[in-house]
């Protein structure tokens, strides 16, 4: 269940839409480390706190087929040209293994109880899970969670902590990257030529990527 408050802070967040050239830097060297390991051509994608669609836009030019899920009313009616469900993230409405992948992006971090919200990715995806969240060991993101209330929750969000939500949803958890320092929202244009440089694997990135593979059925 998505934390007290969200829903209003969210209402008043600005956000630039998935084709701004920010956001496409912020999303685009993210879902080219995860096609490094799981190429999505072909398979389809359950985008589970879809939002406005940022991350959503991009994958339905890479996978087969992309559906949305989201909590926020509000948040699906800005996400365009995407097949859309309002539903908890904990509580999918879909049956076990409907999807190939279920991927989310800055979810995590908003709920109370990140773990039922894995485990009901992992129930409903075939192939993989795929986790996006920010990284408490970067500076700019230590400071804005530790001063923005709605986003403290950012503060537990390691490695260490998507490692143990992915095998705690029975996952084997694969690559594990932290990288970036472009936020989609908060970042100038001027800089992205120069953050550009930070687009690879190391300990103090604003984004820790992950991706948990499924057992295949017995």
């Amino acid at each position: 269940m998505i934390a007290p408050g969200q829903e209003a802070y969210w209402r008043r967040t600005r956000y630039r839409g998935p084709t701004h050239p920010v956001v496409r830097a912020y999303v685009e060297p993210k879902l080219d480390l995860v096609e490094s390991v799981l190429p999505l051509a072909g398979l389809s994608v359950l985008d589970v706190g879809c939002g406005p669609g940022l991350f959503s836009h991009h994958l339905m030019r890479r996978a087969k087929k992309v559906v949305g899920v989201d909590g926020s009313s509000w948040m699906l009616s800005q996400a365009e040209g995407l097949e859309t469900y309002r539903a908890d993230a904990a509580d999918l409405p879909f049956e076990d293994r409907s999807f190939d992948v279920a991927f989310e992006a800055n979810l995590l971090h908003h709920v109370d109880r990140p773990a039922p919200v894995v485990t009901e990715m992992a129930r409903v995806a075939s192939q993989a899970v795929v986790l996006i969240e920010v990284n408490r060991l970067n500076p700019v993101m230590f400071l804005y969670s530790l001063v923005n209330p709605l986003e403290r929750r950012g503060l537990r969000s390691s490695r260490a902590h998507l490692r143990g939500l992915l095998e705690g949803a029975g996952l084997r958890v694969g690559s594990v990257w932290t990288t970036g320092m472009i936020s989609q929202n908060q970042t100038p244009g001027f800089l992205v030529p120069v953050l550009r440089l930070f687009d690879f694997d190391f300990p103090f990135g604003e984004y820790h990527v992950a991706v948990g593979w499924k057992a295949p059925p017995r």
